[in-house]
């Protein structure tokens, strides 16, 4: 499945599961509901003082895993940037 049909699905989804990795290499995984979609990125939020934001920070790589209310599961990995300063509320893509 291609990225933008994974895009398109996920949508069907309302808490995703974010994958990271902390520090030390442990995984570490949270569930993520503040999402908004365009056609070719997703949008998150996270507080910049948690620990998320900087796993994310640090290395930004993640999984994210969805099941959809087609009973399809959907994961993902990709690299989280963050928005340019200008454009941000502590919003990723």
């Amino acid at each position: 499945m291609d990225a933008k049909t994974c895009l398109q699905k996920l949508q069907y989804v309302g808490v995703l599961a974010f994958a990271t990795t902390d520090a030390g290499g442990n995984p570490q995984v949270r569930n993520i509901s503040a999402i908004h979609y365009e056609p070719d990125a997703m949008y998150f939020f996270t507080a910049r003082g948690k620990d998320f934001c900087q796993e994310l920070l640090a290395d930004g790589r993640v999984q994210i895993l969805g099941y959809t209310r087609f009973k399809e599961m959907i994961r993902l990995s990709a690299r989280a940037v963050p928005v340019a300063e200008d454009q941000q509320n502590t919003g990723w893509m």
